[in-house]
């Protein structure tokens, strides 16, 4: 059940939930062979908002906090790697809509490698390398340490010449040769209550130019579709620098059927502020009710990239 309240939206432009957001099968070939086919959603990575290293997932719910990324068609195969290491293929339907200047069909491809360290606070490193489609091919990094039992320091990135792949029209600054790369540092604490604090420092090197903020088809949820299962080859982020804070605590007022997950976007070249907060309540043990807000702040300059400036909703989740 859903019900919402928000200003007008774009044309186009739907929250609705896909109606079968994963469906795949997978197959075990010996101890350490996996194969895969069906629509998948995969993350990777320690950031918190967004992932660099993934463009075949650009959206974690940035523009929509509520909302639910549907998985996309794709064949996969993962294999063990020397020194406890995982290797993982793909070859995805990136789902990509027209962008005028973007060429668009074809199959995205990725070859990611992932190793992790099992001591007493755990290592993660993983290197991606990946394109196809309308995205042009890139070079992707991340990597996460516990510092403490509680503490644990995250960092992704991506490189590559280009972020998407243009044809001879319109030339966005996103497209323009040269190389670029966006990155994240973040710093992650763990309550004794299960629930943690983040904090994140994001650069975007492919950040809108001004005339690419004064074009409503490109500035108006650079990233977003149709619906969530869909996206458009441009960066999520519209600015170069920004400061994210985010708390979740799945035992408010010292009661676990009480929940929070709230977060602060700030921008830091033109100030801006997105705001997002959620309070749940599991009424029984298979019943649970979300009720959410969230708010942006921009100067006159941004009034574009913010369609939506508030928004709230009220969720019921039963489970039979």
């Amino acid at each position: 059940l859903y019900a919402a309240a928000e200003r007008s939206v774009p044309a186009g432009i739907s929250s609705r939930p896909s109606n079968l957001p994963e469906a795949y099968v997978l197959q075990s070939a010996g101890e350490s062979m996996q194969f895969g086919l069906g629509k998948r959603l995969l993350g990777w990575g320690p950031a918190l908002l967004y992932s660099p290293s993934n463009r075949l997932f650009p959206d974690n719910g940035a523009v929509s906090p509520r909302t639910e990324i549907a998985g996309k068609p794709m064949i996969f195969a993962s294999s063990a790697l020397p020194l406890a290491g995982r290797g993982t293929l793909i070859a995805a339907d990136p789902r990509e809509q027209n962008l005028s200047g973007s060429r668009i069909g074809g199959t995205f491809f990725a070859a990611r490698g992932e190793w992790q360290q099992q001591t007493n606070n755990t290592s993660t490193l993983g290197v991606i390398a990946a394109g196809g489609g309308a995205l042009a091919p890139y070079f992707g990094l991340y990597a996460q340490r516990g510092v403490t039992d509680a503490l644990t320091l995250g960092f992704e990135m991506a490189m590559s010449r280009k972020y998407a792949s243009s044809t001879s029209e319109a030339q966005l600054s996103q497209n323009r040769s040269g190389m670029k790369s966006d990155m994240v540092a973040n710093l992650r604490y763990g309550l004794a209550s299960g629930g943690e604090i983040g904090f994140e420092l994001i650069h975007n090197g492919y950040a809108m130019s001004d005339s690419e903020l004064g074009n409503p088809l490109i500035a108006a949820l650079p990233s977003a579709g149709s619906n969530p299962s869909w996206n458009r080859p441009l960066h999520p982020l519209v600015q170069r620098r920004y400061a994210l804070i985010q708390v979740t605590s799945p035992s408010l007022f010292g009661n676990k059927r009480w929940g929070l997950t709230a977060r602060m976007l700030r921008g830091l070249d033109k100030p801006s502020t997105d705001s997002f907060a959620e309070l749940s309540w599991s009424v029984t043990d298979s019943t649970t009710l979300h009720a959410g807000y969230s708010q942006s702040r921009v100067p006159p300059s941004l009034h574009i990239t913010r369609p939506v400036t508030h928004s709230s909703y009220l969720t019921l989740e039963s489970f039979f």
